[in-house]
Formats: structure tokens, sequence, C-alpha cells
């Protein structure tokens, strides 16, 4: 049997966009996926689709989305602001909270659709994988080396950890949507752990591990990347996304669908009231589908630049 998943890629509050994908694909069942991973902004959706969220449900909270209220404890963000061991101006535990609670405190074994969660352990080089205990079991190595190969004496490389003890999907989700320099990294079995996209930007690659044999890939562009370099961060910060480029594109180039989400790379990636971003999400989804069905009995995969 085909099983197919998908790949949600982060962007901040860009992952508006792929909830709109989300209402393109649940309106054409067949393509429903059964597998779900994502990095960063895509954990939450990734998190939330698995966990059988309704449609309406997840535009409900995009509608009624608050940065106060579901991400940031400003509280919490006082009393550790002044350390600057931290690492991060403020802290993302409150997302978990927020999480959590939508999921009703399920973990990862208790979701009827395998999931995956990607976060960076920086300090160690590596990239952190939150699965359940059954998808661990069955993960396909050489999927994960192919496309993040493992150190070698003569050459630099990435090792990958799989963690599928962890039973707080919210924790989990909070590291890969750390993002370094703003939240604080969240501490997990002694690391410390950043954002997902820092070594996997959309991962196409651990859906494939999972067992997917037809995937999807969506990109919300390179969020790093500023339209204006104003201070020194913003420079870093479009540095960190140009040297992503390349693996953005092997990335999707590796999926069946593996896409950009067109119309959104001048988007605020903090503004949550962008609701327009659901009939962008739509749209890209769909004309993606449209051109598979129409080149799929080539057997021609649709690629980033079809």
């Amino acid at each position: 049997m085909k099983r197919i998943g998908i790949a949600f890629g982060g962007g901040a509050v860009r992952g508006i966009a792929h909830i709109g994908a989300l209402r393109a694909l649940r309106n054409r069942p067949r393509y429903l996926p059964s597998i779900a991973a994502g990095t960063s902004a895509g954990s939450i959706v990734a998190a939330l689709y698995a966990a059988g969220l309704k449609q309406e449900k997840l535009e409900e909270l995009v509608r009624e989305f608050d940065w106060f209220h579901h991400v940031i404890s400003l509280s919490d963000t006082v009393h550790r602001v002044i350390d600057k061991r931290q690492g991060g101006l403020v802290s993302n535990a409150k997302l978990g909270n927020t999480m959590n609670a939508l999921l009703e405190g399920r973990s990862f074994d208790d979701l009827e659709i395998d999931l995956a969660v990607v976060a960076t352990d920086l300090e160690n080089r590596r990239r952190v994988i939150f699965t359940s205990r059954r998808v661990a079991k069955r993960l396909i190595q050489k999927e994960l080396t192919q496309f993040l190969p493992e150190p070698t004496d003569s050459l630099p490389g990435c090792v990958t950890e799989i963690i599928s003890d962890c039973k707080d999907i919210g924790m989990a989700v909070r590291a890969s949507c750390a993002v370094p320099g703003v939240f604080m990294p969240v501490r997990v079995q002694g690391m410390r752990l950043l954002d997902g996209g820092l070594v996997d930007q959309v991962p196409v690659d651990v859906v494939r591990a999972m067992g997917a044999n037809v995937t999807i890939g969506i990109s919300l562009a390179l969020a790093f990347i500023p339209q204006k370099f104003k201070s020194t961060p913003s420079i870093l910060s479009g540095m960190v996304g140009m040297l992503g480029v390349q693996q953005l594109r092997k990335n999707l180039d590796r999926a069946d669908i593996g896409f950009q989400i067109q119309g959104i790379d001048r988007r605020s990636l903090i503004d949550p009231k962008q609701l327009d971003l659901l009939d962008i999400g739509e749209s890209n989804m769909n004309e993606r589908l449209d051109a598979w069905e129409s080149r799929k009995l080539s057997g021609r995969k649709l690629r980033l630049l079809d």
C-alpha cells in the first residue's frame, strides 16, 4: 500500500500557510498523509494534524492565536532574560503547555498518525528526531544518512539522535521552534536544543525513513533571510539563510511533490493576523496536486522547479 508522508518546513507565523495546504489535502482524501514530520513552525502543524484535530479547529486556532497567550510567558521571561547564559531573549515554555493542552496530554505513542519532530543539538552537532517507539524501531537509517551523512575521519558530518521515550510532545515542539538568539534553548536529556531548521529545514528524508513511499515536502521560503539588512543580527541571519539554500533544495528534490509556497517571502514572520495565508497555502497545494495528477502517468516526479 502507498503510505503518504508530509514534511512541513519552518517559517514562524507563515506556518499558517501549512494549514491552508492541509485544507487542500483534506478536500482530496486520497492524498491524506499517514506520516507527518515537521521542523519549527512545521512541527506545530504536524503534531496537531497527527493528533487528529479537525480542519475547522485548526483554522479557529489561527484566528485566535496570540503570542503572549500561546507562546511567550512574560513572568518566566522576566526572571530569566537577565541571565545571559540562557542563550536567548525569551522563553517559549508556554508553547509547550499550549500544545499539550491541545493534544490532551497524548504522547507520540498515543497518536494514530506517525509523527516526528526535528530539533538541533548545536553544541554537539547533532540532529535530534523525536518520535514514537514503534517508528523508531523501523526507521530506515540509510534514508537519514543519505541526506545528512555522519562524520568520518576525513569529512565533517552530523550525527542523528533518535529520542523515542519522550512523552512530552509539547517539549519536543518547543525545542524544534527555539529560534537561536530569540528563544532560550530547551533542555532535554542533557542537551540544549534549538530550532530544527538549522539542520533539516523540510524533513523529507525523515518521512522517507519513517516508511513513506509517496512524499510531500512544503517549504515556507527561507525564513532566516531578511528583506533588508538593518543591523548586525539581520546580516548574520541572512548569512545563515543563504547557507541553507543548498540544503533546502536537496530536501525538496527528494520529495515526490516538493515545493516552496509562492507569494509569502515578504510576509511578516511575527504578525499572526495574516489569515489570507490559509488561502495561499490551499491554492499552492491544489496547483501542485493538479500538476502531479497530470504528470504522474509519465513517471516523472514533480520537483521544485517544475
